[in-house]
This record gives C-alpha cells, structure tokens and sequence, in this order.
C-alpha cells in the first residue's frame, strides 16, 4: 500500500497557529498576567513606577507606615484591582477638596493625567516593562528620614523611647515635653520625624494650654503659616505631643519602639504684633435623626482675619461645608469638603485669608454617606464631631 500523502498546507497552517499562539503566552508572561488580556500601553517600570514613587512612595514603601508597599512590580501587581479602585473612587490619595471650595494650600498631590495612566495600567493586563530588557532592575526605594522644611530652628525629643508592647496593636500616647525657650518665640511650622516610620500614624503637635501647632500625616508636608499669622509661644512653654501608633500586619506579634523628634520653625513677629487663636466649638445646633446631618457653630469672639480651619470628624462623612455669616447676614463660603474621612484629619490653611467684621460667625454643616457599608469601623475612637478656627483679631 502506498504511503499517505501528507497534506502540507494543513501543517504549514498548523505551524503558524502554534507560532501564534507561543508569541501570545510569552507575551501574557512578560505582562506578569498570562491568563490576562493586555491591553495597557503602558508599562510598570517605564510608565507606573516613577508615579507610585511620587505619589504614594512616603507610605506605600517597604518599611513605611502603609500596609503594603507599591515601589517594585511585585509588590504592586497583587494590588492592581485596589489600586484602580481607590483611584477612581477618589479615596487615595486623601484629599478631600470639593472643586468648588475656595482655594486652600497644599492642593491635590496627583494629576488627573496620572491617575489615568495608572488606571489604565491596573485595568490593562498589568505588563512589566514593554522595552527590551525585561530584567531591568528599578533603583530601591526606602523611607527618606529628613526634615521636610529643611533644618528645624528648634528641635527637640521624646523624653524617652516609647515601646507598643506584643499584646497592642496600636495606641494613642500623649507626651509633655519641655522646650526650654527663654522668651517669646514666634513659630510659623512645626514637623514630626518619627524614628520607626512604619508605627507612627498620625500626631497633633500643641503647646500646653495653647495653640495647636501642626496635624501631623506621614504621607502630608508640613506647611507654614502664611505671612502676617504665626504661633505666639512664651518662656517656659512646653510642648504637647497626642501621637497615634498603629503596628503594621507584619509585625501585630512584636513589641515596636519609637522615640519621635519634633521640629518648630520660627518667624518675625507678624506685623500687627497678635498672635493666632483659635475658636473651638464642639456644640451641635441641630440634629436630624431621619437625615443624620450635624451642624456646629462658632461665633468669632472679635473682628479678625479666618487663615485656617481644622474639622475634627468622629465618622466618615459625604461632604461638608463651612461657610462664614456677617452680622449683616451675608453668607461667605470658607471650605467645602467631599468624602472626608476621620483618620486623614488636617490644617486646611486658605489661601487667602477672609476678613470678617465683629459678631460673625462660622457654620459647619455634615452630612452623612448614603451607605457605610464600605467603611472600616475605626479601633480607636478618638475624636467627638469638632470644629476649629484659626484667626488673628484686629
């Protein structure tokens, strides 16, 4: 019997599909995502790298106080879907501006341009680096220990090391701490360098029986007080320190110890020769059980200029919004918030200050998310609903 002939266009067909179908699965195992569709034109280490860097590099770093580090291509994959969703739900990086607030310092830390080249990253497949070496190696990242405004004209130490011990997760201490000035010092800025980055979460730098200084956030710089305001700090002051540790999950078994540096900035004596104060108002106006909406209200003790507000939330609110009212009854908006949440608490200092004549006053309206379904019930309660104004008076 003669052999079979051998139909060489179905091999040759064959041939090519096999070839094809190679090229693709190499091509989904360069992504790091072989059972993925890739569809991102951009790449980890060219494209995401150097913006997670950038943008989340001061927490989200081996070491740092997020819970998970995002600055090699490893570490970032398993958080691609996460990392999508906080982005377009707009809960990192925590900044809660409402677009139609008035102006505030310090304004949102990444682009709209960037948030969609990581997005579109995070949701295209996830692949490496699109460039023909494949195992380039990106330069390590690690928790930069400095001061952010530069050289402190003050520094100064907890007195001693404090130790969260193998049985706590986290707590909240509070310090005295003598600062040993000898006559009236002018303070524009305060700073905190921790010396284990990875417990502290947050701190409220005060002096005793006066002013708050700084709010402290690891992931936040510290801002000055902007000309013509500034601290007023007398002889034999001390400094109160209130910080929050928080163990990481990698460490929730060990004790973990930390002995933080404070740092004060100085100024002239502002001009007008006063300092700024500070009106706090704890006192809700109304209620409304079927909306839970709160509203607070503060009453300016004297004409002044309003440089800065400090909402103290004890829940995760939908919005906020802050608005001055003269005797006369106008109505000036001060600072609209959107989604704010309790644990990224800060110092919204104005851009430009607001000048309110005598018997003014400052309401806050809160009102409630629609569904706390998402929300991670906090394990520390440390706040009642707040509010605070800082002004100089006339």
């Amino acid at each position: 019997m003669a052999p079979p002939v051998r139909d060489t266009s179905r091999a040759l067909r064959w041939s090519i599909l096999l070839g094809v179908a190679a090229f693709l699965v190499t091509l989904g195992v360069r992504a790091g995502e072989a059972h993925k569709p890739v569809t991102s034109k951009y790449d980890y280490n060219r494209d995401v790298f150097p913006l997670l860097r950038d943008n989340c590099g001061r927490c989200h770093v081996d070491g740092g106080v997020a819970p998970m580090s995002l600055l090699t291509y490893k570490e970032a994959v398993p958080w691609a879907e996460s990392i999508r969703d906080e982005l377009t739900t707009g809960r990192m990086p925590p900044w809660p501006m409402d677009p139609r607030s008035p102006a505030v310092t310090g304004m949102h830390p990444i682009s709209a341009r960037d948030v969609d080249v990581i997005v579109t990253w995070a949701a295209g497949g996830t692949p490496r680096d699109w460039s023909a070496d494949v195992d380039k190696q990106l330069p390590p990242v690690t928790p930069q220990k400095r001061w952010k405004l530069g050289q402190p004209d003050l520094v100064v130490a907890m007195q001693g090391e404090y130790t969260l011990g193998a049985n706590l997760v986290e707590e909240t201490k509070e310090f005295s701490i003598p600062l040993g000035i000898t006559q009236v010092t002018w303070v524009s800025a305060a700073d905190l360098l921790p010396e284990t980055p990875m417990m502290a979460r947050d701190a409220i730098v005060s002096i005793e029986n006066g002013p708050t200084l700084a709010l402290w956030q690891p992931g936040s710089d510290p801002l000055r007080a902007p000309s013509g305001a500034a601290f007023r700090v007398a002889p034999g002051a001390r400094l109160h320190l209130q910080i929050h540790y928080k163990k990481p999950y990698s460490q929730e078994q060990n004790a973990m110890s930390d002995k933080s540096q404070i740092g004060l900035y100085f100024t002239d004596p502002p001009a007008s020769g006063r300092e700024l104060q500070s009106v706090v108002t704890g006192a809700k106006t109304a209620s409304s059980e079927s909306t839970g909406v709160e509203n607070l209200k503060a009453a300016l003790p004297s004409a002044g200029r309003v440089y800065a507000l400090r909402p103290m939330l004890d829940k995760a609110y939908g919005s906020v919004d802050i608005v001055a009212i003269t005797p006369g009854g106008r109505r000036i908006s001060l600072l609209k918030l959107r989604g704010p949440r309790p644990q990224w608490f800060r110092r919204y200092w104005m851009q430009e200050a607001i000048e309110l004549p005598g018997g003014s006053a400052i309401e806050a309206r809160f009102t409630p998310l629609g569904d706390y379904s998402d929300e991670m019930k906090a394990s520390v309660d440390r706040f009642p609903l707040q509010l605070a104004v800082d002004y100089v008076p006339q």
